[in-house]
């Protein structure tokens, strides 16, 4: 196929290229900012997510995919469109590009993501399940009769499957992930300390002093936040064990979800997923403990990818070198026009 081949690892919170013989060329929020008083857009990518929280009525900053879905088609194919003209340049040929999504994804998201694709430039379109990109990322042999189990932790969803040639043999997509962890440690210190703080520090504690377990010894951090009654600024300390108590019904829930897809999982390939173990994928995977802490509750050994933010990033470039073995697994290219 003529023109240049890219693939895009598109996330609720950022939105990865990878180029055929370059590797990965740029990684930019997924969010865009319009000043609806002079109907524009102002800015895309890091400079949008900058202005979340932060910005005048009259500019809107978007953050257009939601829990892996596209819920803001305009904004996504804005955002593409910029990805795609960064990375061609002055290429004459629309580009082919690999994208990823939820691993439980619905026919008509399917073709949302290919029309938006489309729309910000390619010519045409594979979409591809994320743990089957990011299994492929970390090197794990997934086209032989043998059952490898990825889980994708993101920001929108967390991803659980078990792959087997080529393709996904069970699976399921949890609507708990990264940014549902943000929001639980905003409403747990308005609630315990009736201290409101914005999105961007809640991710910063989430970073900080996160963990998947109560800590023998604590650690803290100091946040500046406002006084809910008297809207005064106020510092104030979180410590580690106090964030768990925030994070722990989530960590329950992808531990629910995990036995879920386990309990439907054949013998053979249980035996197998039993043998190779797990692998975390996806940023949320680099909370503290998370994988000691599955390991534990399931009684298979779960590790952490070494990248796992690029684990589908990556993944896609594998692709891009063994174009045969993807159409050989059904996926195809498709146009603009493709239905189903």
């Amino acid at each position: 196929m003529p023109g240049l081949n890219i693939g895009i690892d598109l996330g609720t919170s950022t939105v990865t290229a990878f180029v055929e013989g370059k590797g990965i060329v740029l990684s930019e929020a997924t969010a865009i900012t319009y000043d609806t008083f002079h109907n524009e857009i102002v800015a895309i990518g890091n400079t949008a997510m900058d202005m979340l929280e932060k910005a005048p009525d009259s500019l809107v900053p978007v953050k257009p995919i939601k829990s892996g879905v596209i819920s803001d088609f305009s904004a996504t194919a804005e955002i593409l469109s910029t990805i795609v003209e960064k990375v061609c340049k002055n290429q004459i040929f629309r580009p082919n590009v690999i994208v990823n999504a939820p691993s439980c994804v619905t026919s008509p998201d399917r073709k949302a993501i290919v029309e938006a694709c489309c729309a910000g430039g390619a010519g045409k379109v594979s979409v591809i399940a994320e743990p089957v990109l990011s299994a492929l990322g970390i090197g794990l042999s997934i086209e032989h009769p043998h059952g490898v189990m990825v889980i994708d932790l993101g920001a929108g969803t967390t991803d659980i499957a078990v792959i087997t040639m080529g393709t996904v043999a069970y699976a399921t997509s949890l609507k708990v992930a990264g940014d549902d962890m943000d929001k639980s440690i905003r409403q747990y210190i308005r609630r315990e300390k009736d201290i409101d703080i914005g999105l961007h520090s809640a991710k910063k504690i989430k970073h900080t002093v996160g963990c998947a377990y109560r800590r023998s010894e604590e650690i803290e951090m100091s946040v500046t936040g406002k006084d809910h009654l008297s809207g005064m600024p106020k510092v104030f300390s979180i410590s580690s064990n106090e964030v768990y108590e925030a994070l722990k019904d989530h960590i329950r829930a992808i531990l629910n979800g995990i036995q879920d897809v386990l309990e439907q999982t054949p013998p053979e390939l249980y035996s197998d997923i039993c043998n190779e173990g797990i692998t975390l994928t996806g940023g949320l995977s680099k909370l503290p403990g998370l994988d000691k802490v599955l390991t534990k509750k399931l009684g298979i050994k779960v590790t952490r990818a070494a990248d796992p933010e690029h684990s589908a990033a990556k993944g896609a470039g594998y692709v891009l070198k063994n174009m045969k073995a993807l159409e050989d697994h059904g996926y195809s290219f498709r146009a603009k026009e493709y239905t189903e």
